[in-house]
């Protein structure tokens, strides 16, 4: 039980360090929070929710899913939809993350 708990303590350090240090993965991450059933392509996402260069975006994709926050749907050809995790835990603790960050900025 206690190495399941510091492998999850250790993924949600790591999901905390990759959004810390990459304002494109947190600009994604709080459109998703506040908008859980979206669903898009990296091109999509790059135009139309964060207004990111869509190669940088779609870097930031990769990233987002490997660490299991978002995932990917492959539709046709080498194009996928991307869809916030459905892990409910993940969901809360980075509306959490999110939600502090706002409340940290608003503080300023």
């Amino acid at each position: 039980m206690e190495s399941c708990i510091t492998r999850q303590d250790t993924k949600l350090t790591a999901i905390r360090g990759l959004l810390d240090r990459d304002d494109v993965c947190l600009d994604i991450i709080r459109y998703l929070i506040n908008h859980s059933e979206a669903a898009d392509t990296a091109s999509g996402i790059a135009e139309w929710w964060i207004k990111r260069d869509v190669a940088r975006t779609a870097q930031a994709l990769t990233a987002l899913r490997e660490h299991g926050i978002v995932r990917s749907h492959p539709v046709q050809d080498a194009t996928s939809v991307y869809t916030l995790t459905k892990n409910l835990h993940l969901r809360e603790t980075l509306r959490q993350y999110v939600d502090g960050l706002s409340s940290a900025t608003e503080q300023r």
